[in-house]
């Protein structure tokens, strides 16, 4: 079978529109928190962890993507393994130059100067370049003493001389007479010898000279230590040019040797604390395990060095339906039942990872001429249909065991991702026998670097998985009698294809003891609010599950040997008495099962509540209600129907924070309810109830937000009819007079 695709929408790049990436959403407020960061406050060190193919590198992408017009450069460096300190260095500077030049913003730099600084440096990584000046400082000293004789101006001081004494000759001798008489000869003689007088120079001149000359050479060099002070200058001086850098660090999750990837971030360190840019290190799982192990260790790396951690979600199997009716060319094919199962079936086997699931979507990929196609088995069929009904199994867990813990969303995610490893292991089992320790070992399976956390709730999950697998008629299950080990196997009506924080046993006390002191508290409020409570009578709390079990707000099964030794247990806590190992595991092993009773109480108060109000105006109320649409059934929490009058679902939430799950969860919901209105022909109603413990409310906030945002995408009937009710605003949770105003505002 063959269904037409459009197969540029397959894929991961961030350049892609894809409305019906729900992830986008998620992430939507994380992203512009980054960018007022980026563009408002001081550099700082984030770290970006999330599995393999969750989305991390598309969301910093989209970051990047969001700033190109403002003065923000982003500089990108993989590693894939460890590298030197000195080749990490000539890194960052070729990158730096080559962001800058690649983005336009070199040229635009106003000082020139510091432009062939950064080109020096960035030469200075491919080639040995040398550089000389020299400085030189010489000393004279001089003796000169000059004689110049010049005939004619000495001439003239004798003139006056000569006269006197030719004279004085004349008187004695009579000279003149015989002048006279030869003047022509005498003037002859005489104009020679003035020529000779007047021509002819006599210097004569002595000198002495004595230097002294010193002079020094320098030579440029280029080190580790040098080109770090140069590139911190250059940061610093792209700072005053009003330039902001940012590094981004990718793929250090590829390094899989813990010791490097903690010497690699270890080396960094004095340029992450620099403050002259903002670093973004992206990572996979083991090194948010190492920050949130960090909070319990003396002087850690990791909590001195990053100021956030944003972690991004696996995807949801909305999500992933989502992504892939968007690769559906043809609307009529979405509804195809085959294509429905072969989409599930991709779902399961890509750990919910989107990555692997666009790979494993492309696997199947074909060309005919310029037209795509999905080619899908048909012979497979059976085996799709097994998936679908795993994926429908581990959805519940997730929902019921996984999503209502607190925990952070990275938490979540570690405790999802392992449902799926034991699920191909399982698979890998094939037709034979197998156990759950060959399925999970935790000693085995886990080194230092994983979580010791959660290591009984590991277990819980692992045993859940089973029980509800062979509930399912998916697995068959045996005893040794000897051994009392219980063994496993796929049935015949499954067709498998084969292709930090520790758990310290004091906390899980004082927690246990918290939720069974809620479970009576809340017992105890709603049984107040009913007015079913004499005044001033002291009720233990298993008379008050007997009194809630009586008006039917609870099931019988709260009586049972199970339910009544936690409540035992509870009371032992509470006296102070000693537990035994055996009691220590039960309290373990059973947290999910107390949050499942607060959930349980709750959605039965708003039941009694619903059915004896709304039945005043022509309603049927049922609880864990189904609805039929296109020949598919879904169960809702609460609904009410009408014949001739619009009906109304109601879902209910006990939070104290929000996750990526609920948002999924939501709009899943909004669709369904579009969809039942078509069906249905009126305008029917959906209804949230949230319930929270104390400090609940931002939360509620900030959930209310994302609903809305969700239903901008639908029509106005849609938007319109959708009512949220904040059940923990006064005292208590549970007030019927509340419940019944607000009641009558959606009716």
């Amino acid at each position: 079978m063959k269904i037409e695709v459009e197969s540029n929408r397959i894929s991961l790049s961030p350049n892609i529109n894809n409305d019906a990436m729900i992830s986008n959403e998620v992430l939507d407020d994380v992203i512009d928190q980054l960018k007022q960061q980026l563009l408002f406050g001081d550099n700082t060190s984030f770290l970006v962890s999330g599995y393999r193919g969750a989305g991390k590198t598309t969301l910093v992408s989209r970051l990047k993507n969001s700033l190109t017009k403002e003065k923000i450069i982003f500089v990108n460096l993989n590693f894939s393994k460890y590298e030197k300190h000195t080749l990490v260095l000539r890194k960052l500077i070729r990158e730096l130059y080559l962001s800058l030049e690649d983005s336009g913003k070199l040229k635009n730099i106003q000082n020139r100067e510091l432009v062939d600084q950064i080109q020096l440096l960035y030469d200075h990584t491919f080639f040995e370049i040398s550089s000389y000046s020299s400085l030189s400082n010489s000393k004279a000293y001089s003796l000169q003493i000059d004689n110049t004789i010049e005939l004619k101006k000495l001439l003239k001081k004798i003139f006056p001389i000569i006269a006197l004494v030719l004279s004085s000759v004349n008187l004695g001798i009579g000279i003149l007479p015989f002048i006279i008489n030869h003047i022509n000869i005498i003037m002859l003689l005489g104009s020679f010898v003035w020529f000779l007088v007047d021509s002819v120079e006599i210097n004569k001149k002595f000198q002495k000279t004595k230097t002294v000359s010193e002079e020094s050479t320098r030579k440029s060099l280029y080190d580790d230590e040098i080109a770090d002070y140069h590139l911190k200058d250059i940061l610093e001086r792209l700072s005053e040019e009003g330039i902001k850098t940012v590094f981004v660090f990718d793929e250090l999750d590829k390094i899989d040797n813990e010791q490097e990837m903690e010497s690699l971030i270890s080396d960094l360190k004095p340029m992450l604390l620099s403050n002259l840019a903002t670093f973004i290190v992206i990572s996979g799982q083991k090194l948010y395990y190492k920050l949130l192990t960090s909070n319990i260790l003396d002087d850690s790396l990791m909590t001195s060095i990053f100021s956030r951690n944003i972690h991004v979600p696996l995807a949801s199997d909305y999500e992933l339906e989502k992504v892939f009716d968007s690769f559906i060319k043809e609307k009529s094919d979405k509804k195809n039942e085959i294509i429905k199962i072969y989409r599930n079936s991709l779902i399961l086997n890509s750990n919910r990872t989107l990555r692997r699931f666009i790979n494993l979507a492309l696997q199947d990929l074909r060309w005919e001429g310029s037209k795509s196609y999905l080619e899908i088995d048909e012979e497979n069929e059976v085996i799709y249909k097994t998936d679908t009904k795993i994926l429908e199994i581990l959805s519940k867990i997730i929902e019921e065991k996984i999503d209502t813990l607190e925990y952070e969303e990275g938490v979540r995610d570690f405790l999802t991702y392992q449902l799926y490893i034991w699920i191909k292991k399982m698979k890998l089992k094939g037709s034979t026998y197998f156990t759950l320790d060959e399925i999970f070992n935790f000693e085995e399976d886990f080194s230092d670097i994983y979580p010791l956390w959660y290591k009984v709730e590991l277990n819980d999950l692992c045993n859940s998985m089973a029980v509800e697998l062979t509930l399912g008629k998916l697995l068959e299950k045996k005893e040794d009698n000897k051994t009392e080990e219980a063994f496993y196997r796929w049935t015949n009506q499954a067709e498998i294809k084969t292709t930090g924080i520790q758990n310290d046993i004091s906390n899980s006390k004082i927690k246990f003891l918290e939720e069974m002191i809620t479970i009576e508290k809340y017992a105890r409020e709603i049984l107040d609010d009913l007015n079913l409570l004499e005044e001033n009578k002291k009720i233990n709390l298993v008379n008050l599950i007997t009194l809630l079990i009586q008006k039917e707000i609870i099931s019988e099964r709260w009586l049972n040997e199970n339910y009544s030794n936690l409540f035992k247990l509870s009371n032992k806590i509470r006296h102070g008495d000693n537990l035994s190992m055996e009691e220590v595991d039960t309290i373990v092993s059973n947290r999910n099962r107390i949050v499942m009773m607060i959930n349980e109480l709750i959605e039965g108060y708003c039941y009694y509540i619903l059915n004896n109000y709304l039945t005043n105006y022509d309603y049927t109320v049922t609880s864990n209600g189904k609805i039929l649409i296109n020949n598919s059934t879904y169960e809702i929490d609460i609904i009410a129907k009408s014949e001739s009058k619009h009906d109304i679902l109601f879902e209910i939430f006990y939070r104290n924070a929000t996750s990526s799950q609920d948002i999924s969860r939501i709009s899943r919901l909004i669709d369904l309810l579009s969809s039942y209105n078509n069906d249905s022909h009126k305008f029917n109603k959906l209804v949230i109830f949230w319930f929270a413990k104390d400090g609940g409310r931002k939360a509620f906030d900030h959930f209310k937000d994302r609903v809305y945002k969700i239903t901008d995408k639908y029509e106005s009937g849609i938007k319109d009819n959708i009512y949220m009710f904040y059940a923990s605003e006064y005292r208590t949770n549970f007030n019927t007079a509340r419940m019944k105003a607000y009641l009558d505002k959606v009716l």
